[in-house]
């Protein structure tokens, strides 16, 4: 069985993968690899609360997705970053160019239950509670980006409408491709790059600026 490792864990195994073996650090690199989804390709789970994306469905740019996730799990830190106009309420880019992940949204809308009848008490949602959360995990080799919801894809006449509404998406346009960033630094650059012990890693704009990474 693979493993699927959360971020939280991530985390905990970068923090305790400090180590006095000898590595050349000038041979150390970090890896970057861009994936785009076809919104439309996600697995929807059995309950009708998460759509999963499988990173090796996803056009790549980059370092090769095996390459980057090869060591994951034995302490290299790996985070993924979303392009921010996918989760801007305004389209715009005024908070850099990539948000990371996780991160949670607020949907406030009528998601309409019965696409032929607009009559709210005829089961349509006032969703002011709906929340959507992005996710990730991964393991060895390969991403898992996971849409999750506050409540059911049952709850709609037309289960694919919750989904629709909630996926990453650009504010003028419908679900198309959603664009991801994922960096994997290796536990032993991280540790002896000065720089990392002050950037905020939730900061892609920062991790940038320590690591050398692309735009």
């Amino acid at each position: 069985m693979l493993r699927r490792l959360s971020l939280l864990a991530a985390l905990v195994l970068t923090l305790g993968a400090c180590d006095s073996n000898d590595v050349d650090d000038t041979a150390l690199e970090v890896f970057v690899t861009d994936l785009r989804f076809d919104a439309r390709t996600f697995d929807p789970s059995p309950d009708g609360l998460r759509a999963t994306f499988y990173g090796g469905n996803a056009q790549t740019s980059g370092d090769a997705l095996g390459d980057a996730l090869a060591t994951a799990g034995d302490g290299d830190l790996v985070m993924l970053y979303i392009d921010v106009e996918l989760v801007s309420l305004t389209g715009g880019a005024e908070n850099g160019t990539w948000a990371a992940l996780p991160l949670t949204r607020g949907f406030n809308d009528i998601v309409f239950g019965d696409t032929n009848d607009d009559d709210v008490s005829d089961g349509d949602i006032l969703a002011t509670t709906l929340l959507a959360s992005y996710e990730y995990s991964f393991d060895n080799g390969n991403l898992y980006f996971d849409v999750v919801s506050s409540i059911p894809s049952s709850r709609f006449a037309d289960p694919n409408a919750l989904f629709n509404l909630i996926l990453p998406q650009r504010v003028e346009d419908g679900p198309d491709q959603i664009d991801l960033r994922l960096v994997v630094i290796p536990d032993e650059l991280f540790f002896t790059n000065q720089a990392a012990a002050r950037v905020d890693l939730r900061d892609y704009e920062a991790v940038q600026a320590a690591f050398g990474l692309p735009d």
